[in-house]
């Protein structure tokens, strides 16, 4: 079974990890700034039945909230703050993972490319988990594909929950979660047993395995748990099980390339209305 994870445990497992660690503690930390809930709408804009939800929303944000707590993280990643007039457009690229655009915006800045995605990554998790908690219960039942219904990200994992063993899909980005069916790649959905396999460690048995599909070469992550992980620590577990992701990369298997239309989203600034937003409380 899956063990409690926080930052400062993993930061002492793994000290070459610490960098990545210091600045996803602070995106943690911001998760639970009440701020962010006034840009989400309560109602996503997509229509009934149509996922992910988050397409075709538009947000409205504290500018400069979000541009110090966007500036913070660009520090902790050795990189140069931006004029508070960029942050929505990176917030934009950032929620529809749209690489093309982070690059030239990062060239912009004058900042390296790779940690400037991840920063703007990271700056948008409390948005992307107030959508989940707005709009967790509008996901249908019988859904089941490896894209989040909320956020359009791929599964991060998979967790075989409780004595049961029941299949849930976890995104990392909004913490969302999903059913999942066991024998079914959540990729391509092919439930032929054939094209399905299993990579397991020597000592972690099936608690800790990557389930594989043959047929479009994708692979899940799969770890079991009593109980959900908290929705702000997914990415938590991820980093812990990249262990995973190597023995699957070496198979030859990998996720699948994006085939769905990019997301639309629109971020618009919305001036702060005398409230002090200190980026104190996201400090560790």
């Amino acid at each position: 079974m899956t063990r409690d994870l926080t930052v400062a445990s993993l930061a002492v497992e793994h000290p070459e990890w610490q960098p990545w660690l210091a600045i996803f503690g602070v995106a943690r930390a911001a998760v639970d700034d009440p701020a962010w809930t006034s840009a989400v709408p309560a109602a996503p804009a997509t229509a009934a039945g149509d996922l992910p939800l988050i397409d075709r929303t538009t947000f409205t944000i504290d500018a400069p909230l979000a541009s110090r707590f966007l500036g913070e993280l660009l520090e902790r990643a050795g990189l140069p703050r931006v004029n508070e007039s960029a942050v929505p457009a990176i917030f934009e690229a950032a929620i529809a993972e749209d690489s093309d655009r982070l690059r030239a915006l990062a060239v912009d800045a004058g900042a390296d490319a790779e940690r400037f995605a991840t920063a703007a990554a990271l700056a948008v998790t409390p948005l992307l988990q107030r959508c989940r908690e707005a709009w967790q219960d509008r996901v249908p039942a019988p859904y089941m594909d490896a894209a989040c219904p909320i956020c359009g990200a791929w599964a991060t994992l998979a967790e075989a929950r409780g004595l049961e063993r029941r299949l849930r899909l976890r995104c990392g980005r909004c913490g969302a979660e999903w059913a999942a069916q066991v024998l079914r790649c959540a990729f391509c959905a092919t439930i032929a047993h054939e094209q399905l396999g299993t990579l397991v460690g020597e000592t972690a048995g099936d608690t800790r395995k990557v389930d594989t599909c043959a047929a479009c070469r994708g692979y899940m992550k799969t770890i079991a748990t009593l109980t959900p992980s908290p929705p702000a620590d997914v990415r938590l577990y991820d980093l812990a099980t990249v262990d995973l992701d190597v023995a699957a990369l070496s198979h030859g298997y990998a996720r699948p390339p994006r085939l769905a239309p990019p997301l639309s989203v629109h971020v618009t600034p919305r001036a702060a209305r005398g409230r002090l937003a200190g980026l104190a409380r996201w400090r560790r």
